[in-house]
């Protein structure tokens, strides 16, 4: 009862960090997003706050760049032989709204700043009441807030240099069902849930990036660091069903504090943009994320009998994004994208927590622009296609807990900008 226990805790914590890895974003604007997040390589409007600061020199005046992405995802189960033969199972509609809010100013003929806010780590998972994976997640929610305060300098002018600093701030939330009487080839006896909330103190990271662009050429890069949230006195609560166990349940699974800390991967991103006719351009930008940071958990509870080092074994992983876009008239574009995504998660660590695969993402979306106003909406489809625990014949999970995973995800964005 005892190891039933301390794997109960060390899944609470073991959220935070795979969740994060499948379910980075990078959808802060609604241009951008419908050219498939290729950016890099061109200063299209205030949201080169994120995707690259240097371009911040390459646009005149002052800015006002938000909106909102609404993402809806669908996940769905069929379970493997022998436990879990056929069944079908799916989570719940869910909502998540990301935000992408940007200000800047050009102080000069090379000098630039701004500041943005986004949310790079920031979904969630929830399953019905009777899915049979209850016991290693039920509901899950993870929000980051970046704070991004940047420079942007023209040493030519062509070519300008940027960066700034990352303020982010975690936090997470994780409810599951609690078992006790574990035996082999059994899951135990259900008795209770459990919840996990805990909130981050202020990691530190940054951002470098360079960016050279002409009338039909663009060429960029983008470094940004890896950052590190601390969550400290997280807390660990439960609520016992009234059984014939709850009065052993209540001795054992008892209200606590526990630390741990969560590391986002720090990445890089080049690209090339090229004017191909005045009306005509599309740009390929290649991503890599030193996903491999995630090479063990270490978990700290009040009970020092609970401590753990929890192997994670994460790969780095890279994405491929492509857009283009066509200029109807001068106050009308047209945009679509296309971008593959690597997982970066080993095929042990797929579960309810995060069924993640390899993903394949379309999109498409329209410019307006009417004086100094932007309005910019287009829409993402997700497709992580299906992807099986079994491998020759054998399960892989490491909860012993195989099948079938399919989802894929609507994405839906809106930006509305201001030049002044």
């Amino acid at each position: 009862m005892k190891k039933r226990l301390i794997t109960l805790l060390v899944i609470l914590f073991m959220s935070s960090q795979s969740f994060a890895a499948g379910f980075g974003l990078y959808e802060f604007g609604a241009r951008a997003s419908a050219l498939g997040g290729a950016t890099v390589a061109r200063a299209w409007d205030a949201s080169t706050v994120f995707y690259n600061p240097a371009g911040l020199s390459f646009i005149e005046g002052t800015h006002f760049y938000g909106g909102v992405t609404l993402i809806s995802p669908e996940n769905h189960f069929v379970g493997a032989e022998p436990i879990l033969t056929g069944q079908e199972h799916s989570a719940k509609d869910q909502i998540f709204n990301p935000i992408g809010i940007y200000l800047t100013h050009r102080f000069s003929d090379k000098f630039a700043a701004g500041i943005g806010v986004t949310n790079p780590f920031g979904l969630g998972l929830e399953w019905e009441e009777d899915f049979p994976g209850r016991g290693i997640a039920r509901n899950t929610d993870l929000q980051s807030f970046y704070i991004s305060p940047v420079v942007s300098y023209k040493v030519m002018d062509n070519l300008s240099v940027g960066g700034g600093l990352d303020l982010v701030y975690s936090n997470v939330l994780l409810e599951r069902s609690a078992y006790l009487f574990e035996s082999e080839g059994s899951s135990g006896y259900e008795v209770g849930t459990s919840k996990l909330e805990g909130s981050s103190g202020i990691g530190i990271g940054f951002s470098a990036s360079l960016m050279y662009q002409t009338e039909r050429l663009g060429l960029g890069f983008l470094y940004r660091h890896s950052v590190t949230n601390e969550f400290e006195e997280g807390d660990a609560t439960f609520e016992i069903y009234d059984t014939y166990a709850s009065p052993l349940a209540s001795q054992l699974l008892t209200d606590q504090k526990a630390s741990t800390e969560m590391t986002y991967p720090n990445f890089f991103s080049v690209g090339v943009y090229y004017r191909i006719l005045d009306a005509l351009g599309v740009e390929v930008d290649f991503m890599w994320y030193n996903w491999s940071v995630f090479d063990e958990l270490v978990l700290d509870f009040k009970d020092d009998r609970l401590d753990q080092v929890v192997p994670e074994n994460y790969e780095d992983a890279s994405q491929l994004r492509v857009g283009v876009h066509y200029d109807v008239t001068s106050a009308l574009q047209i945009r679509a994208g296309y971008i593959y995504d690597q997982t970066p998660q080993p095929i042990e660590s797929v579960s309810p927590l995060l069924p993640d695969n390899d993903r394949n993402d379309y999109s498409i979306g329209l410019g307006y622009t009417y004086n100094n106003l932007q309005f910019d909406l287009g829409y993402m489809l997700v497709d992580f296609g299906e992807r099986s625990t079994v491998e020759d014949g054998e399960g892989q999970n490491e909860y012993g807990f195989d099948g079938t995973y399919s989802s894929l995800a609507n994405l839906f964005f809106f930006s509305f900008g201001i030049g002044l």
